[in-house]
């Protein structure tokens, strides 16, 4: 009997539609998943803050972020559109560009950090869980607070936006992300929803210009740890 070896075939072109039926799937899981860790149990007044589902500790909440928003897309990268990680947003990208990006908006996150601190709804929100501004307690809560924002830009700047643009076009991949990106925020302080489309758009663009999620990710960091420490009081 004759044997004949026959090429697999090649990834089929039209599996980057499901990053299309993934893009409201998985940011829903997430929410799901991690609504109370969002919506902290205890406010910044002591009072609790209304939330449905498990009370989930806020640095948990942060870890689960990281592995739905994160880990998991950059599992299915590959899959879905043929290409590494690093090939959509986990490069280093354009270092020149990253580094104009981080001169000002690192400035503009400092501001941006004040603005929320002194905005009484914010306030009844955040921090979240029951972090304090001792170094033991701030500290390991600001690095996994880094581990929801890499995860939350590797979902929405580099697995849609950088993984779409090709195919939907740059803007159509902006807008995209952005929409879902804001709708994620549902539920949210006023202030930090109303914020959340234009900051969306303005974080697109950028990391369509470096092709890198790194800058972003660090802005939108210090945005939300600096407010936070903000929060705690002198």
């Amino acid at each position: 009997m004759a044997f004949r070896i026959v090429d697999a075939p090649e990834t089929p072109r039209h599996r980057w539609t499901w990053a299309l039926a993934l893009g409201p799937i998985i940011p829903t899981l997430h929410w799901f998943i991690t609504q109370s860790a969002h919506l902290s149990p205890v406010g910044r007044n002591g009072l609790p803050v209304p939330g449905s589902g498990p009370l989930v500790a806020a640095e948990l909440g942060f870890v689960v972020s990281f592995v739905v928003l994160g880990l998991i897309p950059m599992m299915l990268t590959r899959p879905v559109y043929g290409r590494p990680p690093k090939d959509v947003g986990l490069g280093l990208g354009d270092l020149r560009w990253s580094g104009v990006l981080l001169a000002i908006g690192l400035p503009l996150a400092i501001a941006g950090g004040y603005v929320g601190a002194g905005a009484d709804p914010i306030a009844l929100v955040y921090p979240l869980g029951t972090v304090t501004r001792s170094l033991g307690s701030f500290v390991p809560y600001a690095f996994l607070y880094l581990l929801y924002y890499i995860g939350f830009e590797f979902y929405f700047r580099g697995f849609l936006l950088l993984g779409l643009a090709e195919r939907l076009g740059p803007l159509a991949a902006v807008l995209f992300q952005a929409g879902l990106a804001t709708l994620v925020h549902a539920g949210k302080p006023g202030l930090e929803f109303v914020a959340a489309f234009p900051a969306s758009l303005l974080f697109g663009w950028a990391v369509l210009r470096t092709r890198s999620i790194w800058p972003i990710v660090v802005i939108h960091w210090v945005v939300g740890a600096w407010m936070d420490w903000l929060l705690l009081g002198p």
